[in-house]
């Protein structure tokens, strides 16, 4: 249902001007991303941001407007030093691994967003524009280094229960939300764009095993205005 409500709200804002009073700006933006996990240790890592924006201003001399974004996002972070049980039910597992996860995941993220743009001096304006976005899983490129393996002797099987994580049957990064604020510096055509995403759901089935967390981002990015 909340997928279905801001595709609706999508759609809506990329509806053509309908009176002469409105404009609209498109911009095509490139930058970086760096995420972490806000309940668990991990590495920050940088990963590319890349997509297309569309603004909407219903009145044009007010600075008002409606926005919204197509974006690549590849969200990067490490957690280190993590064990796991070699099959999908603990209980059988003969063998416990360890090592890191370097987790990497491409989503196509959808972002909904109400601003105001004020304008600072001749050609150069500052807008900020919080709003809410929705992050769809494209693949799920994580892998596990510093790989070792032991095997549990005969006392520890059906025991062995120090896991950090455990296997799924599930193939699928789950989909998740954030709540964002951004601000954008313009000068002419030119902006730069900084922004944070505070994840409102968790980011669950990462690499097949239980690895969850609501990741939080932050983003600068460059962007041409036409």
């Amino acid at each position: 249902m909340k997928a279905a409500n801001l595709s609706l709200l999508f759609a809506l804002a990329l509806m053509p001007a309908a009176t002469g009073n409105a404009k609209t700006v498109k911009y095509v933006e490139l930058g970086i991303n760096q995420s972490r996990f806000r309940n668990q240790e991990c590495k920050s890592k940088i990963g590319p941001s890349f997509g297309l924006g569309f603004d909407y201003y219903p009145i044009k001399s007010l600075g008002a407007f409606i926005g919204t974004e197509l974006l690549y996002q590849n969200k990067k972070l490490l957690v280190e030093d993590k064990k796991w049980p070699s099959n999908l039910y603990p209980d059988g597992a003969m063998t416990v691994y360890s090592g890191d996860f370097d987790i990497n995941i491409s989503y196509l993220e959808l972002p909904l967003q109400i601003g105001y743009q004020m304008t600072l001096r001749d050609q150069i304006s500052v807008a900020i524009f919080p709003g809410a976005s929705l992050l769809i899983p494209m693949k799920d490129h994580t892998r596990a280094k510093n790989l070792t393996r032991r095997e549990l002797t005969p006392a520890e099987r059906g025991k062995f229960n120090d896991y950090d994580y455990y296997r799924l049957d599930e193939t699928r990064v789950s989909w998740s939300q954030n709540f964002n604020i951004g601000i954008r510096l313009t000068y002419y055509r030119f902006g730069f764009m900084l922004s944070y995403a505070k994840a409102i759901s968790f980011t669950q089935n990462i690499k097949s095993k239980t690895i969850q967390g609501k990741v939080d981002s932050f983003k600068a990015s460059l962007a041409f205005l036409f």
